[in-house]
């Protein structure tokens, strides 16, 4: 049995609503992000993935955060999968614009500390050196939404359908959001969109991953 398959089983045991392709996808991006963290330093930890909260740890991170945190990110990556199926998508961060299908968005914990630049966001999750290799592009928000492929995919049709996603990010403080790839991973790209916990101070939001070339 690959990786893929014993992470996909506890994943879709433990979250009965999501279809065999969504816990997959959500499988594929956790088990994508290790292995570009494992190319960039073999050595280095990784991120550890829950399965049953739909969480992933910054590397190193050896406890989940508060009960109430995860589960408000256990409710917002579960948002993000209905508005990407409604969007016919697989990630709604990377959007209805990714040339693959198979990948999704999981919650992200990133913890207490000072990630309010991309810069920083991929240092915290050691991936630094491999975004020095390529580019990281930010994006401006505007209302509520997180990032500029959201607001594409979020068409007036769609809305209603991630009306759920668009308030749960809403609670998020100091929110930035940005995409970032590079060379050595090819069309690789992750889409990142994180902000403080409210009343928490840690840093926690959802990644993405996507493939353009």
């Amino acid at each position: 049995m690959d990786l893929a398959n014993q992470l996909l089983e506890p994943i879709a045991r433990a979250n009965e609503q999501l279809s065999h392709a969504s816990a997959a996808a959500i499988a594929s991006t956790a088990l994508m992000i290790a292995e570009i963290q494992a190319f960039v330093d073999d050595g280095a930890a990784r991120s550890r993935f829950d399965a049953q909260k739909l969480i992933l740890l910054a590397p190193g991170a050896t406890t989940l955060p508060a009960d109430n945190v995860q589960d408000y990110l256990w409710r917002l990556a579960l948002a993000a999968e209905a508005a990407a199926t409604n969007n016919t998508c697989s990630s709604i961060l990377a959007g209805p614009g990714s040339e693959s299908d198979d990948t999704g968005d999981v919650g992200l914990w990133l913890g207490a500390g000072d990630f309010s630049t991309p810069d920083r966001v991929l240092e915290g999750l050691g991936l630094g050196d491999w975004a020095r290799d390529g580019e990281v592009i930010g994006y401006r928000t505007r209302g509520v939404y997180p990032t500029y492929r959201l607001q594409v995919a979020m068409t007036e049709g769609a809305q209603a359908t991630g009306a759920e996603l668009i308030y749960l990010l809403g609670e998020l403080e100091d929110q930035i959001s940005f995409r970032a790839h590079a060379t050595m991973t090819g069309g690789v790209v992750i889409f990142i969109a994180v902000g403080r916990v409210k009343g928490d101070g840690g840093w926690a939001g959802l990644a993405g991953i996507g493939t353009w070339s």
